[in-house]
C-alpha cells in the first residue's frame, strides 16, 4: 500500500536499501567495559553483560523491545534497548529462564540515549507478557516517530547516515 512517505526521496532511498532497519544496542550506556559483540558473556570484576541481562555495580539492566510506528507509513522500527529495572524485577525476570512465571508489568528507566525520541533515564513501562519473549517497552508519551526522527536516530546509533540515503538516491538516478 502506498504511503505519503513514498513522495519523500529519503524514504524511497531507505526502501531501496531494503526498508526500515531495526536498531539494537549491545549494552546499556553506563556499561564501562568492552562491547559484548559475539561473546555470550563479558565479565569484568563484579560487572556482567549477556545478550539479555546486565549488572553494573548496584544497577540491574534488562534488554527490552521497543516498537515504534513510523508516522505516514504502515512500517514500524524495532529497537532493542536496555532498561534499568528494580533489583526485585531483575531477579524475577532472571527466574523466568528457569521456568518461573513472568513478573508483573512495571516501570523502568531507559538505559540508552535515543535522540530525538527519548533521553537516557526517560520513564517507560515494561511488560513481560507470558515471559517467553523479550519484554516489551513503552516510552511514556511517545506514540510514533517521524521520518526525520528515524534518520536522526539512525545517525546517533551509527546505523545509517543522511549521506547514505543521498548516495542511494543519486545512484538510483
Amino acid at each position: 500500500m502506498a504511503s505519503v512517505l513514498d513522495l519523500d526521496p529519503r524514504w524511497r532511498a531507505l526502501m531501496a536499501r531494503g526498508g526500515v532497519i531495526d536498531i539494537g544496542f549491545d549494552h546499556p550506556s553506563e556499561w564501562p567495559h568492552a562491547a559484548r559483540d559475539e561473546q555470550p558473556l563479558v565479565k569484568a570484576g563484579e560487572d556482567q553483560l549477556t545478550a539479555e541481562l546486565c549488572r553494573v555495580g548496584t544497577s540491574r539492566y534488562i534488554r527490552a523491545a521497543l516498537t515504534l510506528p513510523i508516522r505516514g507509513s504502515d512500517d514500524t522500527v524495532g529497537i532493542a534497548i536496555w532498561v534499568e529495572a528494580a533489583p526485585a524485577t531483575f531477579y524475577a525476570y532472571l527466574d523466568t529462564f528457569e521456568g518461573s512465571p513472568a513478573p508483573a508489568a512495571t516501570v523502568a528507566t531507559l538505559a540508552n540515549d535515543l535522540p530525538p525520541i527519548a533521553e537516557l533515564g526517560a520513564g517507560l513501562s515494561l511488560d513481560f507478557g507470558e515471559g517467553t519473549a523479550r519484554p516489551a517497552a513503552t516510552l511514556a508519551g511517545t506514540v510514533d516517530m517521524s521520518l526525520d526522527d528515524l534518520i536522526t536516530l539512525y545517525e546517533a546509533s551509527g546505523t545509517l547516515t543522511r549521506d547514505d540515503l543521498r548516495n542511494t538516491q543519486q545512484s538510483d538516478g
